[in-house]
């Protein structure tokens, strides 16, 4: 007798037949697609719903929520998994090479191709990230899951900034850097410097006289040069607040949506598409944030990284070419979801060439019906829902840390909350692209 063939088999053999099933069911990629990150916390497990590992490893920062796009580097490197009810997987993007049109619909599928163009991810941030870029057309929306109170992020430039003087301190930097792991024979140890140096820099008003006990006892070459090590030190100490100092703090809370892209007045200048402006989410003191970040395939560019060790690459020049270099204000980033006229909890946040966000919020007892549409996807930041066609038909449940991709041939269906305090997070793109 032959083998019967598993279902991801059948898919990926191009079964026309279970790729038509498949794109009128939610497909709701595997939960654990983390990355680990230096800047990484602890709350990414536990707001999946998964146990926490017998052994604690790197911190996880990232969780990749939807990853089908191989021209990104990184959703090609993290791809999301489909598991079915027989247990066979397959990758996204192999659902996508043989089936795009049937799962993104037509006119999604002619102009991506192999590919959902946005790569939304879950932040789990405890630290501070580097300063970063984007190219132009690349903005990002931060739907606030969590925060520690006194939590903040740097957003946008708090002052013009003349972009040669700016980039020679930032090379400048980098060189000191290197020129400290020289000094101190650190190379192989980078990981303790990091150590000593990251409260040490938090702390704004600390000496270098504070940290020399602790260096000189760990970096023996520190006594014979300390002088050298000092003005390292304290050089870099400098340009760490300074940069900082020079973009906006803006406080975050839970439920906050911030839309980081160019304001209209500074786009209408440039003429270029909207990008996101510079960003360094978290903060020096440590204070943790857990967000939903939305945003399209693409590269991001380091402009640089807080002295951090081991030393990270870094594009000065790109980054900050990439960027807008004028004044902004923290308001000019805060998003009020605004309730959809006709359409009794459900609230809008962000509608923009790139993407539409939706925040559904249905109340026990009270569905929400979604109307057809192109591919979009769902994340749900809180509470339970179960999801019905309009005619009825079950498509699952998506609970708190949980994504999904809905296929075009879903058509219209419905939300029904299982819980108080239900909200899930819509993804479109407008138009169909």
């Amino acid at each position: 007798m032959p083998t019967k063939r598993s279902e991801a088999g059948a898919l990926l053999e191009g079964d026309r037949s279970a790729a038509e099933r498949l794109a009128r069911t939610l497909l709701k990629p595997l939960s654990g697609n983390f990355v680990e990150r230096p800047w990484g916390g602890t709350r990414m497990r536990a707001y999946k719903g998964l146990p926490e590992p017998a052994e604690t490893g790197a911190p996880i920062g990232e969780a990749f929520e939807l990853a089908a796009c191989d021209e990104d580097e990184e959703a090609r490197r993290y791809p999301s998994r489909v598991r079915f009810d027989d247990g066979s997987e397959a990758t996204l993007p192999e659902l996508l090479r043989r089936h795009a049109e049937t799962l993104l619909g037509p006119a999604l599928g002619r102009r991506y191709g192999a590919c959902f163009p946005l790569l939304p991810k879950t932040l789990d941030v405890a630290e501070l990230l580097s300063v970063q870029a984007h190219p132009p057309g690349n903005p990002e929306v931060y739907v606030i899951i969590d925060a520690d109170p006194g939590a903040t992020i740097r957003l946008g430039f708090a002052a013009d900034i003349d972009p040669e003087p700016f980039k020679r301190r930032l090379h400048a930097g980098r060189r000191e850097q290197r020129e400290l792991l020289e000094v101190l024979g650190a190379g192989d140890r980078a990981h303790v410097l990091q150590g000593l140096l990251k409260p040490w820099l938090a702390a704004r008003n600390a000496r270098v006289s504070e940290l020399e006990p602790a260096l000189r006892d760990a970096f023996p070459a520190a006594t014979a040069r300390w002088g050298t090590v000092a003005a390292l030190l304290e050089s870099l100490k400098a340009l760490y607040w300074d940069v900082l100092d020079a973009l906006n703090a803006i406080p975050v809370e839970r439920g906050q949506v911030i839309h980081n892209a160019n304001p209209a007045r500074i786009a209408a200048v440039t003429g270029l598409p909207p990008s996101a402006e510079v960003h360094a989410l978290g903060n020096p003191e440590g204070r943790a944030i857990l967000a939903l970040e939305i945003r399209r395939p693409g590269p991001t560019l380091r402009a640089w990284d807080n002295v951090r060790f081991p030393v990270r690459d870094v594009d000065v020049d790109a980054a900050v070419d990439a960027l807008n270099l004028r004044r902004t204000s923290p308001e000019e980033y805060l998003v009020e979801p605004r309730p959809v006229p006709g359409r009794p909890g459900v609230f809008l946040s962000v509608e923009s060439p790139f993407f539409r966000i939706e925040h559904l919020r249905p109340l026990p007892g009270r569905p929400l019906d979604v109307p057809a549409e192109p591919a979009h996807c769902l994340h749900a930041i809180s509470g339970r829902a179960s999801l019905a066609t309009a005619g009825g038909e079950a498509l699952g449940e998506l609970g708190r840390g949980e994504s999904a991709l809905v296929p075009a041939k879903v058509g219209a269906y419905r939300v029904i909350g299982e819980s108080p305090g239900t909200e899930i997070v819509k993804v479109s793109l407008p138009d169909g692209g």
